[in-house]
């Protein structure tokens, strides 16, 4: 059973005490009274007491409860708990590396994207200034995420989380997909779900690259911009493998799609044509990062060989997100070992839901 804390004295003596025991991100938490905790827990219809598996690198047990408490801290309006619990999902899964993202010197950040009918229902943004300020289902959401990280998962800084310098996104990053502008097919129906189903996906997302592309209105015009900005020899899917995402604004997709490229047709593109030659890294980069970490993208030794952004073009992620302009962004992730994990909001049974109040009937 959860242990009741109580706490003498003013709503300062409460976030001070939060923060002496490194249960915070630094910014002050909202109170998770019990009321406010058992508001949250009326939007899910599984026990408190239900885990959802175990965080790394802790391998602490996620309960419905505990997450609850953070998405209280975290800022949460309570219907918003449904995402965070399917967000924490993916955390828990084996292949999303968060063992690796929670104890490394790498900045990488977990990235929330929320698509389908309960994206809309809950205000997510997807359009613009998607990855800014002005928000408070994508602030918090993404903040309640990195709190189960810290508060679950063990990855405090400076102990756990070894990370050099870190980033902004290791606050919170949440997104919602900007479906009704994008020319393809969303991200979640890639990975076989319907349109109609809400889903959650996490990516890791080692820093986010503006490309900007304005004068150009051919899809391969923008792509060769594209490549330019992503082939350099530090990037970290070149020295690591794995894929990056990508996140196309409206205006480049559009333009894209309007001379015949697919989805597909874009990540064969990037992956032929954004690579770095060999003759480009140092030697001792060449030897004991690419040739050790990707021994089957390296397949020559000749100065004009080239290393591709990705292991493969199905590694590339591509998601439609922002408002107007030409501004496109390429993030990095954390490498090959890290998948992306889709979970979509059910009821406990599996069926999927539309509205978050589905829950309370």
């Amino acid at each position: 059973m959860p242990e009741l804390l109580t706490i003498e004295g003013e709503l300062a003596d409460v976030l001070d005490h939060y923060a002496d025991q490194g249960w915070t991100d630094g910014l002050p938490i909202v109170p998770p009274t019990e009321d406010a905790v058992a508001a949250a827990l009326e939007f899910t219809d599984l026990d408190p007491h239900s885990s959802l598996g175990r965080i790394p690198a802790t391998r602490a047990e996620a309960t419905v409860h505990n997450v609850a408490v953070n998405a209280v801290m975290a800022g949460c309006k309570p219907e918003y708990l449904p995402v965070v619990l399917a967000a924490v999902r993916g955390l828990a899964h084996p292949d999303f590396n968060t063992f690796g993202i929670q104890a490394t010197t790498n900045p990488v950040a977990v990235m929330v994207m929320v698509n389908g009918p309960i994206a809309d229902e809950l205000g997510f943004n997807g359009k613009g200034n998607c990855l800014g300020q002005g928000f408070r289902a994508n602030a918090t959401v993404g903040r309640a995420v990195r709190l189960c990280m810290m508060n679950i998962g063990g990855g405090a800084p400076q102990t756990m989380d070894k990370s050099t310098q870190g980033q902004p996104g290791k606050y919170g990053m949440c997104i919602a997909e900007n479906e009704a502008e994008s020319p393809w097919e969303p991200f979640h129906v890639e990975r076989g779900y319907d349109v109609e189903t809400s889903a959650v996906s996490l990516f890791s997302v080692t820093g986010t690259q503006n490309v900007l592309e304005l004068a150009s209105r051919s899809a391969t015009g923008i792509l060769r911009t594209f490549c330019s900005a992503a082939a350099s020899a530090g990037h970290q899917n070149v020295q690591l493998g794995g894929g990056p995402l990508i996140l196309f604004c409206p205006e480049h997709a559009q333009i894209l799609a309007e001379d015949g490229f697919t989805k597909n047709d874009v990540r064969e593109f990037l992956y032929e044509h954004s690579r770095v030659k060999v003759s480009d890294f140092p030697p001792e980069t060449l030897n004991g990062m690419v040739r050790h970490r990707r021994p089957r993208r390296y397949r020559s030794d000749h100065p004009d060989a080239g290393i591709p952004l990705a292991d493969s073009p199905a590694e590339i992620n591509i998601v439609v997100a922002g408002g107007p302009g030409p501004h496109s962004v390429i993030s990095p992730s954390f490498g090959e070992a890290t998948m992306v994990p889709v979970n979509p909001i059910t009821l406990e049974d599996g069926t999927p839901v539309k509205s978050v109040m589905e829950f309370r009937y």
